[in-house]
């Protein structure tokens, strides 16, 4: 075994690890997305998020953590569905954004 096939598979290791770790956050990001939406009086729709960006930001203590977006779509009165946005920071919330939204 050559020192390039050793890399390789550390390689392949870690873009495994990752995945399987992002699976992870985006099931919590369904289950906040959920909640927030619960709190709103809206209805996530799909039960579904979608990541947007992913990247390295200060927490509000200054320490770096992961910063994750996703989007989502809910609706207010069935009728139409409208876009919403959050903000992980780790495993925590730290933002949501929801469009203006007809009220039933």
């Amino acid at each position: 075994m050559t020192i390039y096939d050793l890399m390789t598979a550390f390689a392949v290791g870690l873009v495994c690890l990752l995945i399987w770790q992002n699976a992870g956050f985006r099931d919590r990001a369904i289950a906040l997305a959920k909640q927030h939406c619960e709190h709103m009086d809206v209805q996530l729709l799909d039960d579904t998020v979608s990541l947007l960006s992913l990247r390295p930001k200060r927490d509000k203590r200054g320490n770096f953590s992961i910063a994750r977006r996703y989007e989502f779509e809910f609706t207010a009165t069935g009728d139409y569905r409208y876009r919403g946005e959050m903000t992980m920071m780790g495993k925590r919330l730290y933002d949501v954004e929801l469009e203006p939204h007809r009220i039933h």
